[in-house]
């Protein structure tokens, strides 16, 4: 399947998304490794992206997380994503978030301004990602 430009975004906006959320408490643990290889293959967002193209992104997003300020990214993979994705794209970085059962380091802040970016209310982010941490 070929990638289109407008797809390449979004894809490339959720994966930027995924990994700022892996990346708020400064490390990548194992847990969270395997839900992003198991995202990768079966989530709807990505699972129709060729590897290579998948690959090609997720270099650009880390490379991108390692030298330019989150916030300003997070804006702009916001933007990128349609009205109708938000929620999803929320739930998974809530998800991510809480995968391996260790909430530290800026996680819960990148949650809340992500929530802000996406334009879900501050009250329906605050319970999806409650619900998350009571599944911890």
């Amino acid at each position: 399947m070929a990638v289109t430009p407008e797809h390449r975004a979004f894809v490339e906006a959720g994966i930027g998304i995924v990994m700022a959320m892996i990346m708020a408490d400064g490390h990548y643990s194992q847990e969270e490794f395997s839900w992003f290889k198991t995202a990768q293959n079966r989530h709807p967002l990505f699972r129709d992206v060729p590897p290579d193209a998948f690959n090609a992104m997720l270099h650009r997003v880390k490379a991108r997380l390692t030298r330019e300020p989150w916030r300003a990214l997070i804006d702009e993979w916001a933007a990128a994503i349609p009205a109708d994705f938000r929620m999803p794209v929320f739930e998974m970085a809530a998800e991510v978030a809480t995968v391996d059962s260790d909430v530290k380091g800026r996680e819960s802040e990148v949650v809340q301004y992500l929530a802000a970016a996406l334009q879900i209310p501050e009250a329906t982010a605050r319970d999806v990602f409650m619900r998350r941490i009571e599944k911890m």
